[in-house]
């Protein structure tokens, strides 16, 4: 077929060209999904991932394949999904640790550059082996006072969400922990059972199996409030006694994440099915049972709230001394 007028050829191109990217949007997915998490198996990040590609993949009506890469703090796995096509195929499994991969160095992205998907959080906990000397949080507070940087606690990757309320506990008390970072806190939990470390920090929803159990024992909440566990009681707010926690502003999400830049009809499909799956009853089984807060946010309201934590904890981050990258030379206002 030609055409001699030039406007018009251009019209129908164009119509053609609009009509092919509905069909694929309409069509999508016509491969399985694939999502990579940045933490290991069986901690918070990855559980949250499994229930959720199993939610979604009903709406969706393809397959959603979970696996992990860990390592890097996360930017290992951020650099395999960004190094795929931006076809809405290749998903993040993510958290909070993404808001500081830019400012630490792990990655070149940064929060404006991806599509998040909050499904959930829990509260920080600092818990110990139930054989463990420290009967009390003041009990591990003046053994640290006593021999600065002797008491072993074990969190998630370096400038993660739990590594920055280890690290609010430390200075709200004003004494030296010795900080010791894990790919996920599936495996901190693992060295907190062997008493690899005297203390593990991360969120009572990842705890949850481990206190239950008696495997572990809470401290205390690194929060201002306490927090009613069902089965234990009153975990105690350690922030009652030190509420200089409150400083380093940092709060555990857990969810996922594609490019920004994916095609808007694929995106389209892809927040239909996120919104579905969080009234799927896996999802609020897995939130009440793990003691899990959902959030349910994606797109402009979780940007917005995202980049602003990024903001907040990237500057924090620098001021500790722990990144040594300032957040402004990589394009990250001051909050």
């Amino acid at each position: 077929m030609s055409y001699s007028n030039p406007l018009k050829a251009a019209l129908v191109l164009s119509g053609a060209l609009l009509m092919s990217q509905g069909a694929y949007a309409q069509d999508f997915p016509e491969k399985p999904i694939d999502v990579t998490v940045w933490a290991s198996a069986g901690g918070g990040t990855d559980t949250t991932n499994r229930f959720l590609a199993e939610a979604m993949q009903k709406h969706l009506g393809g397959k959603v394949n979970v696996s992990n890469r860990t390592g890097g703090g996360g930017g290992i796995a951020m650099n395999h999904v960004w190094s795929q096509p931006h076809d809405g195929y290749t998903w993040l499994g993510a958290s909070e640790a993404m808001q500081v991969v830019k400012v630490m160095g792990y990655h070149e992205t940064g929060t404006q550059d991806w599509r998040w998907y909050m499904v959930a959080g829990a509260p920080g906990v600092i818990s110990v082996h139930p054989d463990s000397k420290f009967e009390t949080l003041d009990d591990l507070i003046e053994a640290a006072r006593e021999n600065p940087n002797s008491v072993r606690v074990g969190h998630c990757a370096i400038g993660c969400v739990w590594h920055m309320r280890a690290i609010a506990l430390g200075q709200a008390a004003d004494v030296e922990l010795n900080y010791i970072p894990f790919d996920g806190s599936s495996p901190a939990h693992m060295a907190g059972l062997t008493r690899e470390v005297d203390a593990v920090v991360s969120g009572v929803a990842e705890q949850t199996e481990f206190l239950k159990a008696g495997k572990l024992r809470a401290l205390g909440m690194i929060e201002m409030e306490p927090f009613d566990f069902p089965e234990l009681g009153e975990i105690p707010a350690a922030g009652v006694k030190y509420p200089r926690i409150q400083e380093i502003p940092a709060v555990q999400w857990l969810g996922m994440a594609i490019p920004a830049d994916t095609p808007a009809d694929i995106i389209a499909t892809i927040d239909e099915a996120f919104e579905k799956a969080m009234e799927d009853p896996k999802i609020k089984a897995l939130a009440e049972e793990r003691m899990f807060s959902l959030y349910g946010e994606y797109g402009e309201e979780a940007e917005t709230r995202l980049q602003a934590m990024e903001n907040a904890m990237s500057w924090k981050l620098f001021e500790m001394g722990v990144a040594t990258t300032s957040p402004d030379t990589v394009g990250i206002a001051k909050p």
